[in-house]
C-alpha cells in the first residue's frame, strides 16, 4: 500500500518535538520524510517518529537519523513499537456543547421543564460520553441530541445517565461540580462512523497540540 502523504512528527528521545513533515517513503529498514522547515540533526543520532495513519493509527518508531536537511530525512528504522489504534474503545477529551432536543424521565418527555438546557461534552467514545449541563440529572434520564461534525450530515444520538459523579470542596461540604457519565444506545452504522471519525481526528489534534 501507497502511505506516502501521511502526517509524521520527529522527536528526540525525550519526547521534545523537532519538526513536522509528510512521509515520502516507507520500508522494513528506512522512512523517508519530506518538508520545508524538517530539524537538521547530525547522523547517527537517534530519534522517535510517529507516522498518523487514519485508517490505522499511531505507528511509533525508534530510529537512527542518516541523512537530514531541512528538506528530506532519512532514518533508519532500529524499534517498530506498538500501535496506538484506531478502536472502538478510543475516548478522547472533548470541548463540545450540544442544545438537547428531548428529555426523558420516567418514561415521560419532560423537555418543556427544561428550556434550551445544553450539554457540555468532557470526553467522548463510541459506547458513551461523560457530560456536565445546565440542568440538574437524574439516574436513567434519557436524552437525545443532534450531533454535527464537519462535512457529515446531523446525527441523533440517544444517550441514558448511568453515573452520577460530585465533586466536592475539599476546605466544606459544598458540590463543587456535577458530572454524568453516559451510555448510548446503539447506533446505526453510519452514525457509528461519524463518531469515530470525529474521535480520530481529535486524537490527532490533541497529539499535534502537545
Amino acid at each position: 500500500m501507497d502511505n506516502s502523504g501521511l502526517l509524521v512528527k520527529v522527536y528526540n528521545l525525550n519526547k521534545d518535538l523537532k519538526g513536522i513533515g509528510t512521509l515520502l517513503s516507507i520500508n522494513n529498514d528506512t522512512i523517508k520524510i519530506k518538508g520545508s522547515d524538517l530539524p537538521e540533526i547530525k547522523s547517527g543520532t537517534k530519534v522517535y517518529i510517529e507516522i498518523y495513519n487514519e485508517l490505522t493509527g499511531i505507528t511509533p518508531y525508534i530510529c537512527e537519523i542518516g541523512i537530514a536537511s531541512r528538506n528530506q530525512l532519512n532514518a533508519h528504522i532500529n524499534i517498530r513499537e506498538n500501535i496506538i489504534e484506531r478502536r472502538n474503545s478510543l475516548k478522547v477529551r472533548t470541548d463540545l456543547s450540544f442544545y438537547i432536543e428531548n428529555l426523558i424521565r420516567n418514561g415521560e418527555d419532560i423537555t418543556k421543564d427544561v428550556p434550551s438546557m445544553k450539554i457540555n461534552v468532557l470526553n467522548l467514545s463510541v459506547g458513551g460520553m461523560l457530560i456536565s449541563s445546565n440542568y440538574v440529572l437524574l439516574l436513567n434520564d434519557e436524552i437525545k441530541f443532534y450531533f454535527q461534525y464537519a462535512k457529515y450530515q446531523l446525527i441523533l444520538i440517544k444517550a441514558k445517565v448511568i453515573r452520577i459523579d460530585k465533586k466536592q470542596d475539599p476546605d466544606n461540604e459544598n458540590i463543587e461540580s456535577v458530572n454524568y457519565g453516559c451510555s448510548f444506545e446503539k447506533m446505526a452504522g453510519y452514525n457509528e462512523s461519524v463518531i469515530m471519525q470525529y474521535l480520530y481526528d481529535r486524537q490527532l489534534q490533541l497529539y499535534r497540540n502537545r
